[in-house]
């Protein structure tokens, strides 16, 4: 074992992906990070269909070579029965679409692949306390009988819906229980079935192993029966999974808690939650793994800016600005998703329950869960049309390469959160009503320094100015997007007639 720091930057608890892709980033950036995992590795892990995104984290990191490996399944088509109680919808397999892996051995192999950039590792082991001092985190771990002492500035818990109490969850959907089992595949069944119900919906899918996976999601009051019993009543209604009714057997069907939860106060004096110990996804999205690894990435770089200026209350506004717009959006989407789905009309109690949805802090008021509040029962905005086909950049800037253009009035500008080299800085945001989230960069060009220069010169002239800073085709590009979406407009007074 590695001779242990006196204190380490970073300490975080849990090995799965939200924690070592913290871990990666934050050793790329220089810092001393630690790690305990209480389980043996390799473990079993459900979670195995991952989403196309993780393919740019993977490489972002280095690491893209741990998805390269022949017993992954790539381009797995589905069939899908959601909007229409009969009809099927075929969603074919995509080159670098998702992934199914085997996420024992992908776990592994990126812990693997994070101890050898520098990761220092206690695993297994166990926290027996946490302890917050004036320098940071004092930690007292249980490894192989030897009681081990840590101390680290900051603490990242990622260790999964296990690293939140129950107490601690603010529930941001109803509840929802998963039941599933596996059957042997033997290459009969290999694509993905996704199918509605009147009490949930069920989706199946090949996984690792050669074999098959049948995972049903409904309400727990529901759940009467035994789980046997109720997936059989719940495969019985389907039309894709039909086929399987003769396989469930009692003895291989498992069950889990899949609610939706956000942690009450999930920075706490610099222990701070990611992954499923922050806020848990409804399964429906299936894209919890990649949008876990990506927040530890936007947590990395609220860790390195609060390293550098410890005084700052940006890295903490940053991170819980980021969380409140993960669940807020996440929250609309899969409402939405549920309120097209065939069996939302049958007006049951599991299709009602997810498109009438109330978020209730009464019990959970903090000054994170008062912002959330805040957010998540704001009305949706709605944003004007855009122009969805191609755009000729040359004709059109060339058509009005001699008008005068202006600020257009509908533009306004607020203070934000932006990342520049790795840091968290106030910039200068563009809003406007085409616009679906404030602006600040563009083509990794920040915009804001450019718009005084720019007001009322030809198309002409601001081409040849943004062309001082940046090469042609991308200031082509630049003012063409701020054009097509009226950020600016042809100034009226100045059109020849």
């Amino acid at each position: 074992m590695k001779t242990l720091p006196e204190i380490f930057d970073v300490f975080i608890l849990g090995a799965g992906p939200a924690g070592l892709c913290a871990a990666i980033r934050l050793l790329d950036m220089g810092y001393s990070v630690g790690m305990l995992e209480q389980e043996h590795f390799p473990r079993p892990q459900i979670g195995e269909s991952l989403s196309p995104g993780i393919y740019n984290i993977l490489e972002y990191l280095n690491a893209g070579h741990l998805l390269e490996d022949s017993m992954y399944l790539k381009n797995i088509s589905a069939r899908v029965i959601w909007e229409d109680a009969i009809h099927i919808y075929d969603r074919p397999g995509n080159d670098k679409g998702g992934i199914i892996v085997d996420r024992s051995k992908l776990d592994q192999e990126l812990l693997k692949f994070t101890v050898s950039k520098g990761l220092y590792l206690i695993q297994p082991g166990k926290l027996k306390q946490s302890v917050s001092s004036e320098n940071g985190w004092l930690l007292d771990i249980i490894n192989d009988s030897v009681e081990i002492k840590i101390k680290s500035k900051i603490v990242l818990d990622a260790r999964g819906r296990k690293g939140t109490l129950l107490k601690e969850r603010v529930p941001i959907a109803p509840s929802a229980i998963a039941v599933w089992m596996h059957i042997k595949s033997n290459a009969v069944f290999n694509e993905a079935f996704i199918e509605a119900v009147d009490d949930g919906w069920l989706w199946g899918s090949p996984v690792s192993g050669n074999r098959y996976r049948i995972m049903a999601f409904t309400d727990p009051i529901l759940l009467k029966k035994n789980s046997e019993s109720h997936l059989l009543d719940l495969v019985r209604k389907t039309i894709l999974f039909s086929p399987f009714v003769d396989k469930i057997k009692s003895g291989l069907i498992e069950t889990c808690s899949v609610t939706s939860f956000v942690n009450q106060n999930p920075w706490n004096n610099q222990f701070i939650k990611i992954g499923e110990a922050a806020f848990t996804l409804d399964p429906l999205s299936s894209t919890g793994v990649e949008k876990a690894m990506r927040f530890s990435l936007q947590v990395a770089i609220a860790i390195n800016t609060y390293l550098k200026d410890p005084d700052s209350q940006h890295p903490k506004d940053f991170y819980e600005e980021k969380l409140i717009e993960s669940v807020v959006n996440h929250a609309h989407w899969t409402a939405d998703y549920y309120r097209n789905a065939w069996a939302c009309c049958e007006k049951t109690e599991f299709w009602m329950k997810r498109t009438s949805f109330q978020l209730d802090i009464s019990k959970y008021k903090t000054d994170f869960t008062l912002r959330l509040e805040k957010e998540f029962n704001k009305e949706k905005p709605k944003f004007e049309n855009k122009q969805t086909e191609p755009i000729p950049v040359d004709f059109i800037l060339y058509q009005l390469w001699n008008e005068e253009i202006i600020l257009s009035p509908k533009v306004t500008f607020k203070t934000t959160y932006a990342i520049n080299n790795d840091v968290i800085e106030l910039k200068q945001a563009l809003i406007h009503p085409r616009l679906e989230r404030p602006l600040v960069y563009l083509d990794q060009v920040e915009l804001f320094p450019f718009f005084k220069s720019m007001n009322g010169k030809t198309v002409s002239s601001a081409l040849e100015y943004f062309s001082k800073f940046m090469a042609i085709e991308k200031s082509k590009k630049i003012l063409l997007f701020l054009l097509s979406n009226h950020v600016f407009v042809v100034d009226k007074k100045h059109v020849k007639v």
